[in-house]
This record gives C-alpha cells, structure tokens and sequence, in this order.
C-alpha cells in the first residue's frame, strides 16, 4: 500500500486524507505551520506522524508521494525538493507565483520520468469530465465557451483577513478558481493563444486581530481567450457574490453543446434544450459548492493507487502534468499583465 504525507492542514487534511484513505492509500504523515494543530488535526485524523518541519517528510524513506497542499508561494521550493528526494508530487494550483517557477518545476520533472509529478487539477478526473471529452466529436469544433463561478465564500467583509487575501502568497480567485478554469478550457479546447483580464479587489481591508489590515488579492476576475482552434471563451469569477451558484462549463458547438454543471453533464441538440446525461451519485468529500471538487479528488485518488500499488500509470492519463502547470501559469501571468495594461490582449506561449 502506497504512503502518502501531505504537507498542508486545509484541504489536504479535510478532504484528501479520507478521500486518499477510501481509495486504499496510506496518508502516514502530516506537515503544517502549526505545531499544536498539525498534531491536534493528525490525532483526530489518526495520522501517525505531525511535524511543523515539512523537509522531515522528505527524509522519510518510506513515503512514496507528498501531496503538496500549501499556498502558492511556496509550492516551487516544496515540489523541487521532494522531486530531488525522490518522491511522487502532487501540487495545489496554481502551480506556482509565475511562470519562471513553473518552468524550474517542470525541468525537474522532465529530468525524473520514472517520477509522478502532477499538478492537482481533480475534476479532469469527474466521470462526466471523461465523457464530455468523448462527446466532442459529436457537437463538432467548439466555437465558444463559457466557465462562471459565483460563490460568497468571502463575500462578508467580516471575514478574517488570511494568506488568501495577500497577493504576496498567490491569494485569490484568479489563482484559486481561474486556474481550474483555465485548465478545464485547455482541456477541452487545445492550446491558448492569448488572454484579456479585468481583476478587481471589492473588499478592500479585512480584520486582523484587533485592527483591519489591506487585501493585495482580487476577488472578482472577468477573462476572455482566444484558442489557436479559433474557439473564444469567456471566464467569470466571484467570491464575493451575493447568492451561490452552481459552477458550469457550457461549450458551444454548430451540432450541439455540452454543459458540466458541478459533477453531472448536460447535452443540448443543436436548437434544444440542455438533458442530464450522467450525475455523479458518489457522496461528496469536501465542502465546495456542490462536492465535485471533493468528489472529484475521490476519482483522482483510485487513480494514484492504481498508479503507485498495480503499476498502472495510464490511469493518471486524465491528469494535468507540470507542462498543463506551466501552460496555466503563462495564462494567469498573461491575465494579470493584461489587466495591468487596462485589458489589452496579451500573447500566451506554447512553447517550453
């Protein structure tokens, strides 16, 4: 049976632990800031070693993968060092700060083939993610394409300002969501050509201890791209909207459309209206909206076990690799740079 350590109290506590557990992976370790919580959170996990030193882990022989579940900052230095000390990775997005980082990220991969290194992109994963990808043919090249996700996680001034709120650390929607946004078009629709972003920062000072202390981050992100297909699509985010949604990914094609909506997939003849075509009936694992992150990480796990314990590494085919990191990381830098340029259109290299 496969070792997992996890380096992260967050969602890699509260979401991958069970998740990799039901799986049939070993989660044998646990890093955090935090001495008193790691060990709090991996005694009620029942993790049998906490550490607040995360290169600990990578002492450990016995760990065959470290799932790297920090903020964004500091994602470069953790995968290059468990990459050297010859573990499997699999990292948070986005992949890094920039795209200098996720290019060193993906060298070092590329140097260490017979090594797992995996950007941590779940819900490619989604059994209706899989069938969509098959379906493509059938509704013909995609013309357009639209992501929304409108949440009001943060949409309470009230709540506390953390790393999530600094731009310093890689906080935000655009990193947090729009990387999943990203990706998800980059997989359906091929590679991009170029980016147009508008980022805004609504709630401006958040409470810390006993004073207010100034959000870096955006909280709301508007994007358009365009595909070397031709296909355009359009990116809304929001954290601080004023009801939750679901999240979609409506593609439109001159056949028809297909629609993913959470974990289910919808498909509309051309002219027709949208028909459910498979629902993903598994219990969640997590408390994003609607499960399919969390679900999704249940998929992405039975996967890694297949891969580490049978020796079946076609069953990671679906995943997003250190180079759909870096592809992604070209596409946030182009987004911010566009943005900072009053939304002009910024180019995004395919090349490495």
């Amino acid at each position: 049976m496969a070792k997992i350590a996890i380096i992260g109290t967050g969602w890699g506590a509260r979401v991958q632990v069970p998740a990799f557990r039901k799986a049939g992976l070993d989660v044998v370790a646990l890093a955090g800031r935090d001495a008193t919580k790691t060990q709090e959170t991996a005694d009620r996990l029942g993790v049998s070693t906490a550490t607040d030193d995360w290169t600990k882990l990578l002492d450990d022989g016995s760990i065959d993968l470290v799932s790297i579940v920090t903020p964004p900052s500091t994602h470069s230095e953790m995968a290059l060092a468990a990459l050297r000390a010859g573990k499997h990775v699999l990292c948070e997005k986005p992949t890094a700060m920039n795209a200098d980082e996720a290019l060193q990220m993906l060298r070092e991969a590329e140097s260490r083939p017979d090594q797992i290194s995996l950007i941590d992109h779940e819900l490619r994963f989604l059994p209706s993610w899989s069938s969509a990808r098959a379906r493509l043919p059938e509704i013909g090249p995609v013309r357009h394409a639209e992501v929304r996700y409108q949440s009001p996680s943060r949409a309470s001034s009230d709540r506390p300002w953390n790393w999530w709120s600094d731009a310093g650390q890689g906080g935000g929607v655009l990193g947090a969501v729009g990387s999943h946004a990203i990706d998800a078009l980059r997989h359906f629709l091929g590679e991009l050509e170029a980016v147009q972003a508008s980022l805004e920062t609504f709630i401006r000072t958040r409470p810390f201890g006993d004073s207010q202390r100034e959000v870096t981050s955006d909280d709301y992100a508007s994007l358009h791209l365009r595909f070397s297909s031709g296909a355009r699509a359009s990116i809304s985010l929001s954290v601080v909207a004023s009801v939750d949604e679901p999240t979609t990914i409506t593609l439109h094609a001159e056949n028809g459309g297909l629609r993913l909506r959470e974990s289910s997939l919808y498909h509309a003849e051309a002219g027709r209206n949208w028909v459910e075509q498979t629902s993903e009936k598994e219990p969640a694992t997590g408390d994003s909206p609607g499960g399919a992150f969390g679900t999704a990480t249940i998929h992405l796990a039975h996967a890694l076990r297949r891969a580490l314990d049978d020796g079946d590494r076609q069953a990671l085919a679906p995943g997003a690799t250190f180079r759909d990191g870096l592809m992604q990381q070209r596409a946030l830098d182009a987004a911010r740079a566009s943005h900072r340029s009053n939304g002009s259109w910024v180019e995004v290299s395919a090349a490495v």
